[in-house]
């Protein structure tokens, strides 16, 4: 395989000018596309299965072809385009920095901006002043926004690891971006979990007090749900099913769930979105041999969640 992101947008040779979603690309069309920032040359890989989980169609370079060196489809350039877009966060601490030799992804000021985000909602909510909550809805919305632009860096962050297929691109991207969380330096194997390590994620979440990031593939669509604590909305990601040596089964399943109505709107069956948050792990046992394993996140900011394809 050849280095560089998957590609989920391409051109033709004949047209630079339109940007074409894969899924749009018709069979006459897979031949002559270049990349949508350069000219390489890029080839349409079919969808499949790749250790039991549906790989939806996407694109890469051909054999023997390398990208311009200043194409965003490169890991160092997507890395800059996004710390460029991460510094047009008003009023708020860099959540990404620049030390010279590195780029460190400061996790705390997410959930910094999580905390204060969600103080200023509880103070409007119980404002009883007509004026007073004027004035406090104005400071929650402005928490909000900046809020939604740390998870937007955060999620793509993640979507750049997730596009990765080759080895030394996520050694490039190790070397390029380090991760911290309070002082304390995170790896990026305990920061991106993909499907396949999720039962490692399952048995380390106790343990974790840091916002992680996964690549889940969508079972189903939203779900309108009911407990003692009111209604709230639930979405499930494919499983990853571990057989024990007592051939016992355990379903490693992402668990989403949300208050606002929304949020989980434009997920889809297979679409493969990253998410963004604490995990919250819990067990429940289903049939005699097999136990739901979840791992759950609680959505309180839409761009917790972001399409691999956008």
């Amino acid at each position: 395989m050849a280095e560089g992101l998957r590609m989920f947008y391409a051109r033709h040779k004949d047209d630079k000018s339109l940007r074409i979603p894969v899924s749009e690309i018709r069979p006459e069309g897979r031949e002559d596309l270049i990349c949508e920032y350069c000219d390489a040359r890029i080839e349409w890989v079919k969808p499949h299965k790749r250790n039991g989980k549906n790989i939806s169609a996407f694109l890469r370079l051909k054999k023997h072809v390398a990208h311009n060196p200043q194409c965003q489809n490169i890991v160092k350039m997507a890395i800059n385009a996004l710390v460029a877009r991460s510094r047009n966060i008003e009023d708020g601490k860099n959540i990404i920095d620049d030390d010279g030799s590195n780029f460190i992804f400061r996790m705390h000021v997410l959930t910094e901006a999580s905390e204060t985000a969600g103080k200023a909602r509880r103070a409007f909510d119980e404002e009883s002043d007509p004026d007073k909550k004027t004035v406090k809805r104005i400071r929650y919305q402005k928490t909000e926004r900046r809020l939604s632009d740390y998870f937007n860096t955060a999620t793509g962050v993640a979507k750049i690891r997730a596009k990765i297929e080759e080895s030394i691109d996520k050694q490039s991207l190790s070397e390029l971006v380090k991760i911290d969380y309070n002082g304390k330096k995170i790896s990026w194997s305990d920061f991106f979990y993909d499907e396949e390590r999720y039962p490692i994620l399952f048995k380390k979440s106790p343990k974790i007090d840091h916002p992680v990031a996964i690549l889940i593939t969508v079972k189903n669509e939203k779900k309108h749900l009911k407990n003692q604590g009111g209604d709230f909305y639930g979405l499930n990601g494919e499983v990853c099913i571990i057989e024990n040596d007592d051939k016992t089964k355990d379903y490693f399943s992402p668990s989403l769930t949300c208050h606002s109505s929304d949020i989980f709107d434009n997920l889809l069956p297979q679409d493969e979105i990253l998410v963004v948050g604490k995990v919250k792990p819990s067990t429940r046992p289903w049939k005699e041999d097999i136990t739901y394993k979840n791992i759950g996140i609680n959505i309180v900011n839409k761009k917790q969640i972001s399409h691999i394809k956008d």
